[in-house]
């Protein structure tokens, strides 16, 4: 198989651990407030990534660490909000909203980068969204109220801002040393924040929320290094499509724990695993015939 078809493959990996963390981040914040959450994972990321790259920060080019400064803000924004949403609006529905990006991606490549999306990706677009729609059931949001909705929707634009600009330098990264540069950007900057911010609860420390930012630092880890080497063989769009199947492993790791699944969840799924084929699908040229 080409480089591209096992790229394709890692981010869906990537996208089922991605989908497996709603769940775990929403328990951590039982114990916790949603900056300390975001602190002690990316340090503890940061930690494994320092472990993997054997502490020779000296070989990290000044491009590896430009990019990953760049793209470390960007995740900084899409967790910290994404996390103080999640204090006040149920999983569910956090997943469904910060699957808003699968729509900003090529809103943004088309407004910043003059990249008109063809119409087989506009076609994948709807239907993935159309597909999560579906599946998280929209029409119970109620944005008069919920603060923490719009705090996720920002997540979504920051998020599709990520995608692009590791996009746009994976190719000259190397994806272990990228990661690390970015995990521990966030460190820094969460560590940062806490110094201004006031906890709206005080940290417990249990063993629950040591096994949950213990999973959580070990995904995203692996998640960012996944993204950062599959990029350089994966459009930003594709790679926004593939995304995509995130409700769908949540709700079939729901499903498994005992949750039920509906019709319009099933339906759903089904229109998001047929957006991601048709996207990955490509026909064969018609050979000449001879004479």
């Amino acid at each position: 198989m080409s480089r591209s078809v096992h790229a394709q493959w890692l981010l869906i990996l990537v996208t089922l651990l991605w989908g497996s963390t709603f769940l775990t981040l929403q328990t951590a914040l039982h114990w916790a407030d949603p900056v300390v959450v975001v602190a002690l994972r990316f340090i503890l990321a940061s930690i494994i990534l320092f472990a993997l790259i054997k502490g020779r920060v000296d070989r990290i080019s000044f491009y590896e660490w430009k990019a990953g400064i760049a793209v470390g803000f960007c995740i900084f924004g899409v967790y910290t909000l994404q996390t103080i949403g999640l204090a006040s609006i149920p999983s569910s529905t956090s997943a469904f909203l910060t699957g808003l990006y699968i729509a900003f991606v090529p809103l943004l490549q088309w407004l910043f980068f003059r990249q008109k999306p063809t119409s087989t990706i506009v076609l994948t677009t709807v239907m993935a969204f159309c597909g999560m729609a579906l599946f998280a059931n929209p029409f119970a949001l109620d944005f008069s109220g919920q603060i923490g909705e719009w705090i996720t929707i920002l997540s979504a634009l920051i998020c599709a801002v990520e995608i692009l600009t590791v996009s746009h330098f994976a190719s000259g990264c190397r994806p272990l040393y990228l990661s690390f540069t970015q995990m521990i950007t966030v460190a820094l900057l969460a560590c940062g924040t806490l110094l201004f911010h006031e906890p709206v609860q005080t940290t417990q420390w249990t063993w629950g929320l040591a096994a949950c930012i213990s999973a959580l630092a070990g995904i995203v880890a692996f998640v960012q290094f996944g993204i950062g080497w599959a990029l350089k063989y994966v459009s930003a769009l594709k790679a926004t499509l593939i995304y995509s199947l995130e409700p769908v492993f949540a709700g079939i790791i729901g499903w498994v724990a005992g949750e039920r699944l509906g019709l319009s969840e099933w339906l759903g799924a089904t229109l998001i695993i047929l957006a991601v084929m048709i996207s990955a699908w490509r026909p064969q040229p018609r050979k000449r015939r001879q004479n």
